[in-house]
């Protein structure tokens, strides 16, 4: 293990696919929409696009192009986009609005509700998200996670992956970039982090966009399969042994 457990006060976790299973909530919810109005919708997909729809509006927002908004109306207005391509459902603006409050009633993958108590008796665990505060403290409270801090770059000027946005989560803490451990199951997110002076912890999540692999919304860039972390875990209790705790 490269990273010194001695040195490290810290570990900020990123939630959307790391920690919160957001594919299967988001595609059970649209199946279940189907079924209830009789129509048939490719929900995997539907929820694939729906995601990395969102990400193509908060690069605009991290662009200039669009004003600042908090994943809230990224979900939305991303919702506005992709909605036309499964018009089975018919959904109208009211259930663009209902549908969209799903993000904030995410399940947790089962690893990990009960490997926080352990991380919480050595190290300060906190969240780094691009998603909603109120997303981050729902889907946390629906799942009876407690953390010791909440972080939303909807908080900061700037999104992951901009160096910035880490590096004012740690401020935040009170602790050096080189005493706070990123925890994520994306390669570009802990390959900005480290950037920005963050240790780097791997947890890789293999059904983050469901069973249809060619479906990710998530293509690793050029690079990343090659990249090394401090840690890499098979899951999250893994994690926390490799942590000491």
């Amino acid at each position: 293990m490269a990273v010194d457990l001695n040195q490290i006060r810290a570990l900020t976790f990123d939630v959307g696919g790391t920690v919160f299973d957001w594919h299967h909530g988001i595609r059970d919810e649209l199946a279940r929409l189907a079924s209830q109005r009789g129509v048939e919708v490719e929900a995997v997909r539907f929820a694939n696009e729906w995601r990395r729809e969102m990400f193509m509006q908060l690069g605009k927002v991290r662009s200039g192009e669009l004003p600042w908004m908090n994943a809230d109306e990224l979900h939305r207005r991303a919702l506005d986009v992709v909605a036309p391509n499964h018009a089975a459902l018919g959904l109208s603006d009211g259930d663009k609005d209902e549908l969209n409050t799903i993000w904030h009633r995410l399940d947790a993958w089962p690893d990990f509700p009960g490997v926080l108590p352990r991380l919480r008796t050595r190290y300060t665990t906190t969240v780094l998200t691009v998603l909603s505060f109120a997303i981050v403290v729902d889907s946390s409270k629906h799942n009876a996670i407690s953390w010791d801090a909440i972080t939303s770059c909807e908080f900061f000027d700037h999104y992951k992956p901009d160096a910035e946005a880490y590096l004012a989560g740690v401020r935040l803490l009170g602790v050096q970039p080189h005493e706070a451990i990123m925890v994520a199951c994306h390669p570009g997110d802990l390959r900005a982090a480290a950037a920005a002076g963050l240790r780097t912890a791997f947890v890789p999540r293999p059904a983050e966009s469901g069973d249809d692999a060619t479906a990710a919304p998530f293509p690793a860039p050029a690079g990343d399969a090659e990249m090394a972390f401090d840690i890499t875990a098979a899951d999250f209790p893994d994690l926390a042994t490799q942590l000491g705790v």
